[in-house]
């Protein structure tokens, strides 16, 4: 049986200066939202890259939270709904469970997985725990993406609802698994390469690796400063 879940929460949000950089990680609740293959009506991004038709909604696992508290025992009150700046807030769908490739019912909006979240250095900013991002990409706690296969509208309270599986060999786990832990192995890589559901965005980091024979270095975008 596939994944089912709950939309606990919709969410969305501006762009703003807050942590000494511009971000629309601080998104607001709403009842009702219409979407177009950009994302949700209203909700903005800070950076180009941070949207795009790949990327247009971002959902976290709840559940996830509770160890983040426990991990970062100064930063408890702040690990709440909405933290991580997603737009669905829901339960027991995560990364290991869902995959790339995933056909995905919400209201009248029709979804599918694209990538994982590739965590940044804002993160780190938003809850003041330098290591944030770093542990949540060391342990598969990033959330992921989707692209719109049909507009619509969500509201709150809507069933989320895997109703086609493409490839149940990639979670989004086992992507992640590629992308931050066997980073050298080339058959998996051109593997990725050729699927051709998965995101253009995370593709280029397969691609890089195997023209360029390195993996990239990620402490610019988990800390904020380049080496």
């Amino acid at each position: 049986m596939y994944p089912v879940s709950n939309l606990d929460e919709l969410r969305l949000g501006k762009v703003k200066s807050l942590y000494g950089s511009n971000t629309a990680i601080d998104k607001h609740t709403v009842d009702t939202c219409d979407l177009s293959a950009l994302g949700l009506a209203g909700d903005e991004q800070a950076e180009s890259f941070h949207g795009g038709e790949d990327r247009a909604v971002l959902q976290y696992d709840f559940e996830h939270y509770a160890d983040l508290a426990e991990q970062f025992p100064e930063s408890t009150a702040y690990f709440v709904k909405g933290g991580f700046g997603e737009n669905f807030v829901a339960t027991g769908m995560n990364e290991h469970n869902m995959c790339i490739g995933d056909i995905v019912k919400v209201g009248s909006v029709v979804l599918q997985v694209t990538q994982p979240r590739q965590p940044c250095f804002k993160l780190n900013s938003r809850f003041s725990e330098p290591t944030l991002s770093r542990y949540v990409q060391d342990n598969f706690k990033t959330g992921w993406f989707y692209r719109v296969l049909q507009t619509g509208t969500m509201n709150a309270g809507d069933t989320i609802e895997v109703t086609e599986r493409l490839h149940p060999e990639w979670t989004v786990a086992k992507v992640q698994h590629y992308l931050y832990v066997d980073t050298e192995n080339k058959t998996v890589m051109q593997q990725l390469v050729d699927l051709d559901v998965l995101a253009k965005e995370t593709k280029g980091v397969f691609e890089r690796r195997l023209q360029n024979n390195v993996v990239e270095n990620w402490t610019g975008r988990l800390i904020g400063k380049r080496q």
